[in-house]
Order: structure tokens, then C-alpha cells, then sequence
């Protein structure tokens, strides 16, 4: 199907269950103000819903404000936005729409209520290069000279450009007349600085030039597909990499470490276009907890995000004794449309895009299904362990 996203390599990620049954304490506990807690026959996990692929989403590390791009799938890619705070409950319409047109391919009598059409929009319709949107950031990096634009690209044209976005639609759209080849994933570290990750394993950084001009400098170079790129709170030393095939590595000071922070090879799927390592997440309190999470794929095909602690002794390896289950989804179906994001928001609080669940114009309906995880943003508390589920915020 051509609106997959890695055509040519494994990425995918979770589609969600509760916690794990049996468990003898709970890995999760879902925040009373989700917009569906308490509401029959919902999940109460989701967040927002309606979406296709939404494999990439940030926050503005400024405003708040989030921002979830959307793999289409023959004809418009799209780019959402909420406003701080306002994002709960939103339908972004798959599949009754393809971004803001419906979608031709759309069951008959389908109904997307309170359809939240996109800010941003494109065409990758018919001989279009444009195939698949990969969504990025706003920039706040003080040496950029596009301080509060959007930027994102495009996986098949590699093309990065870059919008000022509101919840009336976006403007000045325009591209920065970079390209990334293979463009995967964008990322931020401690900083603040952009990054860019490529299926041929290369990243780089958005930098400023004299005459207020972006550019691209070298970075590290892979041998697998870079799916993610991020750092942990406050540390302005190093860099995570997510190699698909299951690595995760470390750059500090500008150096590649040579051990992995955390090796899952022989541990995930990377078959079937969109498995393997999706993404990370460090939790707020990671200098003291040094708790973060993965979210891949296993072996069977369920989607998983785990939590790990990092070495109590080495801050550059992880440790690997320390998995913990948080999300397991079967996932089994089809190996395609698993979104791949994980990212805490300014409430401190973990938030996962899930894909529909493969296959061609969301055949089972999963996006517009609240009794389902699939085609969702959802948004979940974890949990440290030997917790009761009461944590004061």
C-alpha cells in the first residue's frame, strides 16, 4: 500500500491495553480529567482520536501547545493543533475525513462528530512526490532565526519546511530549502535544539547561518534507521538515539559512546514495513527516578511500551533488569499504521500516539471506535512500582 510510512523499513508503535491482567499492582493510572474517563463503552486512556498514522506529535516547549501530524492515505497529509490544555476530546475525523476533505474511500453514512479539521495541510495525491508527512517542532532554539515556526518534512521528498501554526489554521508555510534524505523522525535535545534523523542512519541539527539562513550540521551517522532522536531533562551533554533495529545509543559531547544505553535486538520485530523500536521517553524526574520508557515492537507483533531505570552507576547504559511492562497491545493483524511517539507533556503526564491498526482505509473503523486504543493520542500516569495508584501531583 503506498501511504505506508517507512516503505522500505520496520517502524510501528502501541495500541493500547490496561494495565497488564493479574498484575498485582497496576502499571498506570488514568488521569481523572481524560475526556472519556467515566463515559461507557470508552477507553478511558484516550485523549484525542480520529487519526490514521500519527507517528510523530510534540508539545511547544514555550506555550504547551501540541501539535499531531497524520500520515494520509492517498491524497493529504496533515498537521493538527491544540492549543494548551484545549487538545481533550478532539476528533480529527479519520475515516470519515482525509484531513479536512472527506475521504472517498469512507463507509457509507460515516460520521466523525466535532470533526477537527487540520491547521496545516498537503496534497500527496496522485504523481505528487510528497507521500508521507514526518512531524516536527517548534522551534525555540535562540541560534535559529524562525523562533516560533513549526518545522516538518516530508519522508519521500526529504523536503524541510516550516509554518507558524494557530488553532485557526497555519501561515507562511514555506519550505527552508534543506533536505534530509529518507527523512524519519525529527527530535529536540535539552536544549532545545532540532534534530533530524534519517532511514539511512544519518542525523543532523538545525542550525543558524549569517544572513539568517538554516542549515544543516553533521551530527553522528548509524548503520540502522534512526526512528528518534531526544534527551533527558536538563542534561546538555547528551543526545539519545532509537535505532529501529533495536539499539539505543548514546552521543556525548558530540561523541558516539561505543556501548549501547539499552540493546533490545533479539528482543523486538522489525518485519512486516513498520516494527522494531518506535521511540523514548525520560520521565520528568529522570535525574532522581531514572525512569524512562520505550515503546517497540516484540517479537509476536504486540506493540509495547516498557519502563527501564538507567545504571544506578553509569549514566551512559541502562538497566536492562529493570523492564517493566506499561502498555502491551495485540497488535498482530497487520504490521502497518502503528503511529510511534512517546512524549511527556507540560502536565507531567505520559502521552502515546497509536496508529489504526494496519491495513487500508482503517478497515474494522478502529479511529472513530472510542472502545478502542487504535487511531488514538492517549494519556496515561505511570506509575512507579509498588504504588497503589494514589500519587499526589
Amino acid at each position: 500500500m503506498r501511504r505506508t510510512l517507512f516503505a522500505a523499513v520496520a517502524v510501528a508503535v502501541l495500541a493500547g491495553t490496561a494495565p497488564v491482567a493479574g498484575a498485582a499492582k497496576p502499571a498506570y493510572k488514568v488521569p481523572d480529567d481524560n475526556p472519556f474517563a467515566g463515559t461507557a463503552g470508552a477507553r478511558p486512556e484516550i485523549y484525542a482520536y480520529g487519526l490514521r498514522n500519527p507517528w510523530r506529535f510534540s508539545f511547544d516547549r514555550a506555550t504547551g501547545d501540541l501539535v499531531v501530524s497524520d500520515v494520509g492515505q492517498d491524497a493529504v497529509e496533515e498537521v493538527n493543533f491544540a492549543l494548551r490544555g484545549q487538545g481533550g476530546g478532539a476528533n480529527y475525523g479519520w475515516n470519515c475525513f482525509e484531513g479536512s476533505q472527506p475521504y472517498d474511500g469512507a463507509p457509507a453514512g460515516c460520521v466523525a462528530p466535532g470533526h477537527v479539521p487540520p491547521v496545516l495541510e498537503y496534497s500527496s495525491a496522485g504523481t505528487a512526490p510528497e507521500c508521507s508527512v514526518i512531524g516536527g517542532y517548534v522551534a525555540r532554539d535562540p541560534a535559529l532565526p524562525i523562533g516560533g515556526r513549526y518545522v516538518y518534512g516530508d519522508f519521500c521528498t526529504g523536503e524541510l519546511r516550516s509554518a507558524v501554526l494557530a488553532s485557526g489554521g497555519a501561515t507562511g508555510d514555506q519550505s527552508l530549502n534543506l533536505v534530509v534524505p529518507a527523512l524519519a523522525t525529527f527530535g529536540e535535545d535539552a536544549a532545545g535544539r532540532i534534530h533530524a534523523g534519517s532511514v539511512g542512519g544519518a542525523v543532523v541539527r538545525l542550525v543558524g547561518l549569517p544572513g539568517g539562513v538554516v542549515g544543516l550540521a553533521p551530527v553522528a551517522a548509524f548503520a540502522a534507521p534512526v526512528t528518534y532522536i531526544t534527551a533527558p531533562p536538563g542534561d546538555h551533554q547528551r543526545v539519545f538515539v532509537t535505532e529501529q533495529t533495536g539499539a539505543i545509543r548514546v552521543i556525548r559531547d558530540g561523541l558516539v559512546q561505543p556501548d549501547p544505553f539499552l540493546d533490545l535486538t533479539g528482543t523486538v520485530s522489525t518485519d512486516n514495513l513498520e516494527r522494531g523500536v518506535l521511540s523514548m521517553a525520560f520521565a520528568p524526574d529522570y535525574a532522581s527516578s531514572r525512569r524512562f520508557y520505550v515503546a517497540y515492537t516484540a517479537l509476536n507483533g504486540d506493540v509495547t511500551i516498557d519502563e527501564f531505570r538507567r545504571s544506578a552507576d553509569d549514566p551512559d547504559r541502562a538497566d536492562p533488569a529493570s523492564r517493566r511492562n506499561l502498555v502491551t497491545v495485540e497488535h498482530r493483524e497487520n504490521g502497518n499504521h502503528n503511529a510511534g511517539q512517546l512524549q511527556f507533556g507540560p502536565d507531567g503526564l505520559l502521552y502515546a500516539t497509536i496508529g489504526d491498526g494496519g491495513g487500508g482505509g482503517d478497515p474494522n473503523g478502529n479511529a472513530q471506535n472510542l472502545g478502542t486504543l487504535l487511531g488514538k493520542l492517549i494519556r496515561i500516569d505511570p506509575l512507579p512500582p509498588g504504588s497503589h495508584g494514589r500519587r499526589k501531583r
